[in-house]
């Protein structure tokens, strides 16, 4: 046996290729633990069998070093280094091989068949086998629209379901691991993950359900890359890996690319994009809170004269996104003339719907949309989609992608799961899915349907959560009267860094973005009250002036007060808590009451902010100059 190992340039993570015998498999360490046991690599063809009876024939090993940006994206400044190794194997006059790349927080492979000409593959040999310490895992059962939870499985039980990428892995205490695939296009098409009864732990790579035929590519056969990223918890939701592990933009321009929030209507007024004088107050609302687009969702065909809406808006500064179904999007040409048109009107984005699909020729779909999109410089949302794999770097104007159960669910229109998001949906997200890239959630709802969440929870989401635009779920007249809009129409988009201050899935998130100078701090708990402690000595300078828009606990239930959801910060609520102890309970506290709080904040201080169960609360920081 031959053993293959390349370190992280911190000599932290370690990727190690093992041939033996004709097979070759891997593991990934970090500090020495395992956090992917030795699990085989392989791919069959129609005619080559290349998981076995292969022969090494050399090694290649390299570094990369290098920092680039991207146009809208969570940090301005992404670090690609990492070093590298290559391994190329033969069987017969079969050519394979193996590339790794090793970061500080992970470590990717993929596989490539060299050849002339046009290949195909059946399936992958490949998989990620979880290590015998994983203590939690976190999956969600794959659909082809990536709507549903991500719930924590017991290992012996995975077998039971196939599972969408990616998935989280609790590992020996504090540290984690996410198994991703990353640089997923139209010449191989997306996976997901399946294990056998006998061996459950054993996370097989599966192409996708409704692939029946082979994958076909042109030479050379490329596999996406195979992730496992490893740390902390603010290790994976600050890591550019997947980003890093995909070809540079495909587009030079990138001034057209403007990330921002938008005033959205469907989902509060599902009929409003058929009404004129509805998609014109709709740019009202964008304008009067500041955000820089308004959405015209689907209907709007023959209701809408877009070309007049566009220069209304235009006298606001707001401009026009519009929607379109992708089946009418598949025939290039089509979607050229549609895009060239759409552009002519003065519209700067479409939001593109129901693909529903892994399979090879709906990635390349997605390919062949942003292609066309940069050319008429125009931004994309895709929704009704698979999971982004890290393209923002190679499409930084598309701004977002859905692949996720959102607030859409609350309007109970799906027939796809009976559940919609909950609190503890909202606490997970942030580790598994937004990590993969940006997240349409349409978060913030107050009024229009019971989120079983507070109103400072919602309002927190859209600083949790990453969508480079992002879709405001909630009416305009609900948001207007809401004691949490003026810090709305301070919101962000896209980020200078991130940290995450606390976190644990499924139970709780605090998450601090810095644009600019200024911070923005979002909180959110689930199923349970509990005070969330800050530190601030992640600030930039050193005084601000915050505003923090909190749960009002002056009504809540007993059981809150003896959990100790009170905090330093608050010390008018102590009594009337006390109070509330002394005698039986007798009301539920009203998730839609909301305390606004200002103050000034110093660099290294302490902070204690009370949450109510699936509670929360949102806070901007300013200098003060």
């Amino acid at each position: 046996m031959s053993i293959h190992t390349t370190l992280s340039p911190d000599g932290r993570v370690s990727l190690a290729f093992f041939v033996e015998e004709g097979r070759i498999s891997y593991e990934v360490r970090r500090d020495g633990i395992l956090f992917a046991d030795r699990a085989p690599l392989g791919i069959v063809q129609p005619d080559a069998d290349l998981s076995t009876g292969l022969t090494l024939k050399s090694e290649k090993r390299g570094e990369i070093n290098e920092v680039y940006r991207i146009a809208a994206f969570k940090k301005s400044e992404c670090v690609d280094h990492c070093n590298t190794i290559t391994l190329s194997l033969e069987k017969e006059k079969k050519k394979l091989e193996v590339e790794g790349r090793v970061f500080d927080d992970g470590a990717a492979f993929r596989l490539r068949i060299r050849g002339r000409g046009k290949g195909e593959a059946d399936h992958e040999v490949s998989a990620f086998r979880l290590p015998e310490n994983v203590e939690n895992v976190y999956g969600m059962k794959w659909l082809c629209s990536y709507e549903d939870h991500y719930h924590p499985v017991p290992v012996e039980d995975l077998y039971q379901n196939m599972y969408a990428f990616p998935m989280l892995a609790h590992i020996a205490g504090r540290q984690w691991a996410l198994y991703a695939e990353a640089a997923v296009f139209g010449n191989y098409g997306g996976s997901i993950l399946s294990s056998a009864p006998e061996d459950p732990a054993l996370l097989r790579v599966t192409k996708a359900v409704d692939k029946l035929d082979t994958i076909k590519s042109a030479y050379p056969l490329e596999t996406p890359w195979r992730v496992i990223v490893t740390g902390d918890l603010n290790m994976l939701t600050g890591t550019n890996i997947l980003e890093n592990l995909n070809p540079g933009p495909i587009t030079e321009d990138t001034s057209f690319i403007q990330p921002g929030a938008a005033a959205w209507s469907w989902m509060s007024e599902h009929s409003s994009p058929r009404d004129s004088q509805r998609m014109h107050d709709y740019v009202d609302f964008a304008a009067e809170m500041g955000w820089p687009y308004s959405i015209v969702d689907g209907g709007w065909p023959g209701h809408i004269d877009i070309p007049e809406l566009v220069e209304y808006a235009a006298e606001k500064n707001v401009k026009i996104w519009v929607w379109e179904h992708s089946q009418a999007m598949r025939d290039p040409k089509t979607a050229e003339e549609k895009m060239k048109l759409w552009k002519s009107w003065g519209v700067v984005g479409i939001k593109i719907d129901f693909f529903e699909s892994d399979s090879q020729e709906r990635v390349a779909q997605y390919g062949m949309l942003a292609e066309l999109a940069a050319k008429y410089r125009l931004m994309l949302n895709f929704h009704g989609c698979m999971k982004p794999s890290g393209t923002s770097r190679v499409w930084p104007h598309v701004l977002s992608y859905e692949a996720v159960q959102g607030e859409e669910y609350l309007a109970n229109f799906s027939t796809f799961t009976p559940m919609g998001p909950d609190a503890a949906h909202n606490c997970t997200l942030p580790f598994t899915r937004n990590i993969m890239g940006p997240m349409d959630y349409t978060p913030i709802t107050y009024e229009s349907y019971l989120t079983g969440t507070s109103d400072t929870h919602q309002t927190a989401l859209p600083v949790i959560f990453l969508s480079y635009i992002t879709h405001c779920g909630e009416g305009k007249e609900k948001v207007e009267r809401n004691l949490c809009a003026p810090f709305l129409k301070k919101l962000r988009t896209s980020w200078d860094e991130g940290k995450l201050l606390e976190g644990y899935p499924a139970n709780y998130v605090t998450m601090a973005r810095r644009s600019g100078s200024d911070w923005f701090i979002g909180g959110i708990c689930a199923r349970r009250p509990r005070n969330a402690e800050i530190v601030f000595d992640f600030l930039t300078e050193e005084k601000y002036q915050a505003e923090l828009y909190c749960d009002d606990l002056s009504d809540m239930y007993p059981s809150d007060a003896a959990n100790g959801a009170l905090g330093p910060m608050l010390p008018e609520h102590v009594a009337k808590l006390e109070a509330l102890h002394s005698r039986p309970c007798q009301h539920q506290h009203d998730l839609h009451k909301t305390k606004v709080i200002k103050m000034t904040v110093k660099k290294g201080q302490k902070l204690t902010i009370p949450e109510t169960a699936n509670g929360g609360f949102a806070m901007y920081l300013t200098p003060v100059k």
